[in-house]
């Protein structure tokens, strides 16, 4: 049954815009391409994408068989078509244990899906090192369900995400993220709903990771990174750079402080995103005022999205587009200059290349030693913000 599209602009016309315009973007087509194959003005497809205007079954129908989605499945992910109780359609692929396959490139992880085998490439690691791994995040997340554990989440998650970026430092870390710790967090925790359990528990323990894995880099600079998980520290560090007035407390994730004379001073901070899904839109007045204030505002991502089967093959591919068709994420940062850089750990995402129209750079980076740019850029806009005290 469909159902809802009579209400525009609701949450349903608001995913389905999303949606469109996420898959468009993942089959590589630009707005001028897919307006010319629906007989359309590149406003319309616009329009549509942003939720400006309603799109009814008939024209959604033209507008799927153009991108190569299968309307049945799009209505589900949507929530246009009520799911069966019995059957369990917005459980995402999970890995099977044990379960992997030899590559020339790497191992392929075999994940099952709706009864059905599906298989993902993670580069750069041997068969033991991804069963070892798989073996020691299954004993920590599997834990999290005794009724004595003290462990939170978060720093389950977090304990996880360091042990496999430092057992598999060839793998793309968007994809130990998204494939390894994700998944097997999603199978593993039983004691709620995992699915909605994550979704707060996964993005502080990234905001820990941050904070615990940078710490050592930066403290014999004299340089302090701290994650800001309660609302309290969160509203603490954005009253020190004399933000409380001007944007929400909950709009900042990392607090940069610098030693100076007798105690430390905020000189920046750094908004953490796993997935630019997440609405990266929402920091960036933050982000403004706070460079406007003359402090430094970096961007910290996994750049991690993939699509699921049928109509997508999985791979982690990201949602900041490449040079030559750039999504409007990569604009906040190119175009706009909406933050003073982009740190992605996606090794698929596409740095920026010679000088950007905003100035602002989107850089790309492992977490292997004397690779990531960070810690220096971290270090760099200190040593300038001194300058000024």
């Amino acid at each position: 049954m469909i159902e809802g599209m009579h209400n525009y602009g609701g949450t349903k016309h608001l995913k389905i815009a999303e949606r469109l315009k996420e898959i468009r973007e993942e089959k590589g087509l630009s707005k001028d391409v897919l307006a010319s194959k629906l007989g359309c003005s590149p406003d319309h497809v616009d329009r549509i994408e942003n939720c400006l205007e309603p799109i009814d079954i008939v024209e959604l129908n033209d507008w799927l068989n153009e991108i190569g989605c299968d309307i049945t499945e799009f209505s589900r992910m949507v929530g246009l078509i009520k799911l069966d109780s019995n059957e369990n359609n917005s459980r995402p692929p999970l890995p099977i244990y044990g379960k992997v396959k030899p590559h020339p490139k790497g191992v392929l992880q075999q994940l099952e899906w709706r009864r059905k085998i599906f298989e993902v490439l993670l580069e750069g690691i041997t068969v033991n090192e991804y069963i070892e791994t798989e073996k020691h995040i299954t004993n920590i997340f599997s834990t999290l369900n005794s009724k004595t554990q003290t462990l939170k989440n978060r720093e389950a998650i977090c304990m996880a995400l360091t042990y496999a970026i430092d057992k598999l430092p060839k793998l793309n870390p968007s994809d130990i993220y998204q494939h390894i710790i994700y998944r097997l967090y999603l199978r593993e925790y039983t004691r709620s709903q995992a699915d909605r359990s994550w979704v707060r528990a996964g993005g502080e323990a990234l905001e820990l990771f941050v904070g615990n894995h940078y710490t050592p880099l930066l403290e014999a600079t004299g340089i302090k990174i701290k994650a800001l998980i309660s609302g309290a520290s969160k509203a603490k560090a954005l009253k020190e750079m004399g933000l409380e007035n001007e944007v929400g407390n909950s709009k900042l994730d990392v607090a940069l402080y610098g030693s100076f004379k007798t105690g430390y001073v905020i000189f920046g901070g750094i908004h953490i995103k796993a997935s630019l899904a997440e609405r990266v839109s929402d920091d960036v007045p933050c982000s403004e005022a706070m460079m406007r204030k003359g402090v430094t505002s970096f961007l910290f991502t996994f750049d991690s999205k993939s699509f699921p089967p049928p109509h997508g093959n999985l791979i982690n591919r990201g949602e900041l587009g490449s040079i030559q068709n750039p999504s409007d994420k990569r604009n906040y940062i190119e175009v706009h200059g909406s933050f003073d850089a982009c740190f992605s750990y996606n090794l698929r995402t596409h740095p920026s290349k010679d000088k950007t129209v905003s100035g602002k750079q989107i850089y790309v980076s492992s977490f292997e030693k004397d690779k990531d740019p960070l810690p220096g850029q971290i270090i760099k806009a200190w040593e300038s913000f001194k300058q000024k005290l």
